[in-house]
Protein backbone atom coordinates (compact mmCIF):
# COMPACT_ATOMS: atom_id res chain seq x y z
CA UNK A 1 0.00 0.00 0.00
CA UNK A 2 1.10 3.32 -0.64
CA UNK A 3 0.39 6.84 0.95
CA UNK A 4 0.74 10.08 -0.05
CA UNK A 5 0.83 12.25 2.64
CA UNK A 6 1.44 16.12 2.11
CA UNK A 7 2.32 18.44 5.01
CA UNK A 8 3.94 21.26 6.24
CA UNK A 9 7.24 21.83 8.61
CA UNK A 10 5.17 25.08 10.47
CA UNK A 11 1.38 23.59 10.08
CA UNK A 12 0.28 22.82 13.53
CA UNK A 13 -2.42 20.25 12.73
CA UNK A 14 0.21 18.68 10.64
CA UNK A 15 2.58 17.92 14.01
CA UNK A 16 -0.91 17.04 15.95
CA UNK A 17 -1.47 14.82 12.82
CA UNK A 18 2.05 12.91 13.62
CA UNK A 19 0.15 9.97 15.95
CA UNK A 20 -2.48 9.29 13.18
CA UNK A 21 0.02 8.73 10.68
CA UNK A 22 2.29 6.47 12.95
CA UNK A 23 -1.00 4.10 14.37
CA UNK A 24 -1.77 3.88 10.38
CA UNK A 25 1.92 2.48 9.48
CA UNK A 26 1.64 0.39 12.40
CA UNK A 27 -1.64 -1.45 11.63
CA UNK A 28 -0.42 -1.79 7.71
CA UNK A 29 3.14 -2.93 7.97
CA UNK A 30 5.15 -2.52 4.76
CA UNK A 31 3.22 0.95 3.82
CA UNK A 32 5.03 2.93 2.26
CA UNK A 33 4.81 7.26 2.46
CA UNK A 34 5.98 9.50 0.06
CA UNK A 35 5.85 12.66 1.58
CA UNK A 36 5.71 16.26 0.02
CA UNK A 37 5.73 19.86 1.76
CA UNK A 38 3.76 22.33 1.10
CA UNK A 39 4.36 26.06 1.29
CA UNK A 40 1.74 26.87 4.54
CA UNK A 41 4.03 30.36 5.26
CA UNK A 42 4.66 31.21 1.73
CA UNK A 43 5.15 34.50 2.86
CA UNK A 44 7.90 34.93 5.35
CA UNK A 45 6.46 35.28 8.91
CA UNK A 46 8.43 36.22 12.31
CA UNK A 47 7.33 34.79 15.45
CA UNK A 48 6.00 38.54 16.74
CA UNK A 49 4.52 39.47 13.41
CA UNK A 50 2.20 35.57 14.36
CA UNK A 51 1.68 36.96 18.02
CA UNK A 52 0.26 40.12 16.80
CA UNK A 53 -1.74 38.41 13.70
CA UNK A 54 -3.05 36.01 15.76
CA UNK A 55 -4.01 37.65 19.95
CA UNK A 56 -5.70 34.43 20.50
CA UNK A 57 -2.62 31.61 19.85
CA UNK A 58 -2.83 30.49 22.98
CA UNK A 59 -6.46 29.49 22.88
CA UNK A 60 -5.83 27.78 19.67
CA UNK A 61 -2.61 25.86 20.72
CA UNK A 62 -4.56 24.92 23.91
CA UNK A 63 -7.52 23.14 21.39
CA UNK A 64 -4.19 21.49 19.63
CA UNK A 65 -2.88 19.99 22.18
CA UNK A 66 -6.63 18.36 23.57
CA UNK A 67 -7.64 17.48 19.96
CA UNK A 68 -4.42 15.33 18.96
CA UNK A 69 -2.29 15.04 22.25
CA UNK A 70 0.74 16.65 20.95
CA UNK A 71 2.08 19.57 23.01
CA UNK A 72 3.44 22.48 21.42
CA UNK A 73 4.69 24.22 25.45
CA UNK A 74 8.59 24.90 24.05
CA UNK A 75 6.91 26.85 21.01
CA UNK A 76 4.77 28.90 23.15
CA UNK A 77 7.49 29.70 25.56
CA UNK A 78 9.53 30.99 22.61
CA UNK A 79 6.60 32.51 21.33
CA UNK A 80 5.49 34.98 24.13
CA UNK A 81 9.08 36.10 24.67
CA UNK A 82 9.17 37.05 20.53
CA UNK A 83 9.98 40.59 20.13
CA UNK A 84 10.97 41.10 23.90
CA UNK A 85 14.01 40.35 24.41
CA UNK A 86 13.44 36.62 23.28
CA UNK A 87 14.86 34.85 19.81
CA UNK A 88 11.88 36.20 16.33
CA UNK A 89 12.70 33.37 14.64
CA UNK A 90 11.35 33.18 10.95
CA UNK A 91 8.68 30.71 9.40
CA UNK A 92 9.18 30.36 6.02
CA UNK A 93 8.05 27.16 4.16
CA UNK A 94 9.83 27.29 1.01
CA UNK A 95 12.75 27.22 3.06
CA UNK A 96 12.70 23.78 4.68
CA UNK A 97 12.35 22.07 1.36
CA UNK A 98 15.81 22.14 0.37
CA UNK A 99 17.06 20.33 4.19
CA UNK A 100 14.15 17.65 3.57
CA UNK A 101 15.28 16.92 0.04
CA UNK A 102 18.83 16.35 1.44
CA UNK A 103 17.25 13.90 4.03
CA UNK A 104 15.71 12.25 1.32
CA UNK A 105 18.37 11.89 -0.41
CA UNK A 106 21.22 10.73 1.70
CA UNK A 107 18.80 8.76 4.39
CA UNK A 108 16.12 7.68 2.15
CA UNK A 109 13.29 5.52 3.13
CA UNK A 110 12.03 7.40 6.42
CA UNK A 111 10.61 10.63 4.66
CA UNK A 112 7.77 10.54 7.68
CA UNK A 113 10.04 10.53 10.66
CA UNK A 114 12.47 13.50 9.04
CA UNK A 115 9.19 15.90 8.66
CA UNK A 116 8.07 14.77 12.10
CA UNK A 117 11.61 15.91 13.04
CA UNK A 118 11.27 18.81 11.65
CA UNK A 119 7.72 19.58 13.05
CA UNK A 120 8.69 18.05 16.81
CA UNK A 121 12.10 20.22 16.49
CA UNK A 122 9.48 23.17 16.26
CA UNK A 123 6.35 22.71 18.57
CA UNK A 124 7.44 20.05 20.75
CA UNK A 125 11.24 21.21 22.00
CA UNK A 126 10.82 25.54 20.63
CA UNK A 127 13.97 25.17 18.00
CA UNK A 128 14.67 27.55 15.01
CA UNK A 129 14.29 24.74 12.27
CA UNK A 130 15.96 27.28 9.64
CA UNK A 131 18.99 27.23 12.18
CA UNK A 132 21.71 24.82 9.91
CA UNK A 133 22.47 23.88 13.19
CA UNK A 134 19.06 22.59 14.17
CA UNK A 135 19.07 20.69 11.19
CA UNK A 136 22.82 19.29 11.09
CA UNK A 137 21.48 17.92 14.21
CA UNK A 138 18.10 16.58 12.76
CA UNK A 139 20.35 14.73 10.20
CA UNK A 140 22.30 12.94 12.51
CA UNK A 141 20.04 10.88 13.53
CA UNK A 142 20.03 9.00 10.35
CA UNK A 143 24.32 9.24 10.82
CA UNK A 144 24.57 11.99 8.19
CA UNK A 145 27.39 13.79 9.09
CA UNK A 146 27.65 17.53 8.79
CA UNK A 147 30.19 17.85 6.21
CA UNK A 148 27.66 15.48 4.39
CA UNK A 149 25.03 17.07 4.78
CA UNK A 150 26.35 20.58 3.39
CA UNK A 151 27.58 18.97 0.77
CA UNK A 152 24.53 17.77 -0.61
CA UNK A 153 22.64 20.91 0.30
CA UNK A 154 25.21 22.79 -2.57
CA UNK A 155 24.57 19.80 -4.82
CA UNK A 156 22.60 21.77 -7.79
CA UNK A 157 20.95 17.91 -8.60
CA UNK A 158 19.62 18.18 -4.57
CA UNK A 159 18.02 21.72 -5.20
CA UNK A 160 16.24 20.60 -8.57
CA UNK A 161 14.91 17.84 -6.61
CA UNK A 162 13.57 20.15 -3.96
CA UNK A 163 12.27 22.39 -6.62
CA UNK A 164 10.31 19.49 -8.60
CA UNK A 165 8.82 18.43 -4.98
CA UNK A 166 7.79 21.78 -4.20
CA UNK A 167 5.80 21.77 -7.62
CA UNK A 168 4.48 18.44 -7.68
CA UNK A 169 2.87 19.54 -4.12
CA UNK A 170 1.43 22.53 -5.39
CA UNK A 171 0.24 21.09 -8.73
CA UNK A 172 -1.60 18.52 -6.51
CA UNK A 173 -3.19 20.97 -3.87
CA UNK A 174 -4.56 23.08 -6.80
CA UNK A 175 -6.23 26.20 -5.50
CA UNK A 176 -7.59 24.33 -2.42
CA UNK A 177 -4.52 24.05 -0.02
CA UNK A 178 -5.31 22.92 3.05
CA UNK A 179 -2.84 20.97 5.42
CA UNK A 180 -2.52 18.15 6.08
CA UNK A 181 -4.14 16.19 3.21
CA UNK A 182 -3.52 12.13 2.99
CA UNK A 183 -3.69 10.77 -0.01
CA UNK A 184 -4.06 6.85 -1.33
CA UNK A 185 -1.74 6.44 -4.44
CA UNK A 186 -2.35 3.13 -6.67
CA UNK A 187 -2.31 1.79 -10.42
CA UNK A 188 -5.72 3.70 -10.88
CA UNK A 189 -4.75 7.37 -9.30
CA UNK A 190 -5.10 8.38 -6.05
CA UNK A 191 -7.59 8.65 -3.93
CA UNK A 192 -8.56 11.35 -1.00
CA UNK A 193 -8.41 10.22 2.55
CA UNK A 194 -8.36 13.05 4.84
CA UNK A 195 -7.94 16.86 4.50
CA UNK A 196 -7.45 18.35 7.46
CA UNK A 197 -6.39 17.11 10.51
CA UNK A 198 -9.05 13.75 11.57
CA UNK A 199 -8.56 11.58 14.66
CA UNK A 200 -6.86 8.17 14.01
CA UNK A 201 -10.53 6.24 13.52
CA UNK A 202 -12.27 8.36 10.80
CA UNK A 203 -8.83 7.62 8.38
CA UNK A 204 -8.74 4.36 9.72
CA UNK A 205 -12.46 4.13 8.39
CA UNK A 206 -11.87 5.91 5.23
CA UNK A 207 -8.63 3.51 3.98
CA UNK A 208 -10.47 0.40 4.52
CA UNK A 209 -13.55 1.56 2.21
CA UNK A 210 -11.02 3.02 -0.28
CA UNK A 211 -8.90 -0.41 -0.01
CA UNK A 212 -12.15 -2.42 -0.75
CA UNK A 213 -13.19 -0.77 -3.22
CA UNK A 214 -16.02 1.62 -1.67
CA UNK A 215 -16.01 5.36 -2.28
CA UNK A 216 -16.29 6.79 1.24
CA UNK A 217 -15.80 9.86 1.15
CA UNK A 218 -13.14 11.48 2.62
CA UNK A 219 -12.48 13.12 6.18
CA UNK A 220 -12.32 16.64 6.64
CA UNK A 221 -11.85 18.48 9.73
CA UNK A 222 -9.34 20.74 11.26
CA UNK A 223 -6.47 22.49 8.81
CA UNK A 224 -3.94 24.90 8.07
CA UNK A 225 -4.69 27.20 4.67
CA UNK A 226 -3.11 28.79 2.30
CA UNK A 227 -2.55 32.62 3.90
CA UNK A 228 -0.77 30.37 6.93
CA UNK A 229 -3.87 31.14 9.18
CA UNK A 230 -5.13 28.08 11.12
CA UNK A 231 -9.20 27.41 10.57
CA UNK A 232 -10.91 24.83 12.35
CA UNK A 233 -14.05 23.08 11.56
CA UNK A 234 -13.69 21.73 14.57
Amino acid sequence: MNLLYLSDVFCPWCYGFGPVMRRILADYPGTSVRVLGGDLVDEALTLSEMKEEHPSIREFFARLETTTGQSAGAFLKILEDAGSGGPDWRMYSPETGLPLAVLKTLAPGHELEQMEAFQHAFYAEGRDVLDISVQLDIASRWGVEAAVFEAARADPAVRVRAEKEAAEASDIMGEFRLYPTLYLEGEGGRELLARGYAPYETVRAGLEAALSGRNGGFAEGAACGLDGRCCGQA
